[in-house]
């Protein structure tokens, strides 16, 4: 039988004090996020030709991309922030709520 002593103070023997980890937090899109992602990677892949041309530019293999685009794969935060660069835009407004194009994306109104 295994028994772990420490000292009173909480100290490991011979070590010091112990190192204090910061809590581990994992980001992940949702659902509605996940599927805009995907609209956005094959908006793009139209924009850039070839899903390895997509993949060069967003610094990914071409396998990840396609698994994410056809709904095989999730797809994380890192990826989106990879697809905002390509498309020269913000992360919010990749996964946001869709605009209509004669609208104004940021109050609302129509063209004139």
């Amino acid at each position: 039988m295994l028994t772990v002593v420490r000292s009173p103070s909480g100290e490991q023997e011979g070590r010091g004090a112990p190192k204090r980890r910061r809590p581990c937090v994992t980001r992940s899109l949702s659902d509605v996020e996940r599927m805009r992602l995907r609209a956005a990677l094959r908006n793009l892949r139209a924009l850039y030709g070839t899903w390895a041309c997509l993949a060069e530019v967003m610094g990914m293999p071409t396998r990840s991309i396609r698994a994410i685009a056809s709904g095989q794969y999730g797809g994380s935060p890192g990826t989106a922030m990879r697809a905002a660069r390509a498309a020269g835009t913000t992360i919010e407004r990749l996964l946001g709520r869709p605009v209509a194009a004669d609208r104004c994306p940021h109050c609302g109104r129509g063209a004139p």
